[in-house]
């Protein structure tokens, strides 16, 4: 038996092309585990029209079109995309391997058919699950929760980021504790150095920060009117949202409506080195997720050694537990704006939070360390 596997990795996300934290998650276990002497074959979607193979420090990418180029709903481009996966690992790929790894039911369609068909060992990530995300049932959550559960039945092993998303694989989907591993996300720390050349945002005024996905169950409603309160009282402040989003324009107009659209900036999203400027210069980072299996942008936020607050659910209340961040008890604005005002009251009182949680980030949390949990994963698949 070979000691390092080979590794087909099917993702919707990978690096440049990132959207969220499921991106960014996949092309730092790939490239972690390529240190540690693991063979990997990429296989994700293009960012064009066309179709390509690269060779990356000793990972083979490929960048696939979906059949269908303009799908009339976001499921049917879904399953355009794992329609070509199937046909390209079935039909074109010349290379072998050892184990499939699918992250979420995104690629899990293709996984569950590749298995079928060629018998190798199939691994599941599980970033989050759809009825959690939208928390209500639709007929649109309801075919996507049918997918997620054909993936978690055939999947021989399934990797969850935190006790929370545990506990709802074994409620929702009636998966047993033995099929379940729980690795929580990690991230690269000198990922996140700042910048030694770049120009500071509104000149030296404090600003506090939120980043992330501008849909609802990120929360950032919440905290613009948590800010809207909080300016009142430190009104030298701005906040500073970094991210794109269908919820954008709604989260503008609420800042309008709210009278503090003078004081608020909207960047979209952010390539790594201004991610790094805004995390090293803002005086907090705020997380206001209204769901969140994990929560790695608050991860970003202790490495950077910054006070880093959130309401205390799902992931975030396990990741900034035991004094590394601020847990705000009630999912309310007006909670927020107060933990806000109390930090920025005496915010001496923190130090030792904010040291711990900069401690984890490069401890606990470091990919370097965690890479090795998830190798000796595939290993045990292996055999």
């Amino acid at each position: 038996m070979k000691i390092n596997p080979t590794i087909l990795v099917l993702a919707t996300e990978y690096s440049p092309n990132i959207v969220g934290g499921l991106g960014r998650h996949v092309s730092d276990i790939v490239a972690e585990g390529n240190r540690k002497g693991l063979k990997f074959i990429v296989v994700t979607t293009s960012s064009n029209e066309n179709e390509s193979y690269t060779f990356e420090d000793g990972i083979h990418v490929y960048r696939l079109v979906p059949l269908q180029l303009h799908p009339r709903t976001f499921i049917d481009y879904i399953l355009n995309v794992n329609f070509r996966l199937i046909q390209f690992v079935l039909y074109e790929l010349k290379l072998s391997f050892d184990i499939i790894h699918v992250h979420d039911w995104l690629t899990g369609i293709a996984g569950v058919e590749l298995k079928t068909e060629i018998g190798k060992p199939l691994l599941a990530t599980i970033h989050s699950t759809e009825n959690g995300r939208m928390n209500r049932k639709t007929h649109y959550s309801n075919r996507i929760h049918s997918f997620e559960t054909s993936l978690i039945e055939a999947s021989d092993n399934i990797i969850v980021c935190s006790h929370y998303m545990e506990n709802i694989l074994i409620k929702e989907f009636n998966c047993t504790k033995d099929k379940l591993t729980i690795i929580p996300n990690g991230i690269i720390p000198k990922s996140y150095l700042p910048p030694l050349h770049y120009k500071l945002p509104f000149s030296n005024s404090p600003y506090l920060l939120g980043m992330g996905r501008l849909v609802k169950e990120k929360g950032f409603q919440y905290l613009l009117k948590a800010f809207s309160i909080f300016h009142k009282q430190f009104p030298e402040f701005r906040l500073i949202i970094a991210g794109e989003g269908p919820f954008h324009e709604e989260l503008v107009q609420l800042a309008y409506g709210l009278h503090i659209d003078k004081y608020v900036s909207f960047t979209g999203f952010v390539q790594e080195e201004k991610r790094n400027l805004l995390l090293h210069h803002c005086e907090m980072l705020v997380v206001p997720s209204l769901y969140e299996p994990f929560g790695i942008i608050a991860l970003e936020g202790m490495v950077a050694a910054k006070p880093t607050v959130s309401f205390q659910i799902g992931g975030l209340a396990e990741l900034l537990n035991d004094g590394r961040g601020i847990l705000v008890n009630d999912t309310t604005s007006s909670s927020l704006a107060d933990t806000m005002c109390d930090y920025f009251s005496e915010p001496q009182k923190y130090n030792e939070i904010v040291q711990k949680g900069f401690y984890a980030a490069n401890t606990i949390y470091n990919l370097s360390f965690l890479i090795e949990e998830t190798v000796l994963l595939y290993k045990k698949l292996m055999k």
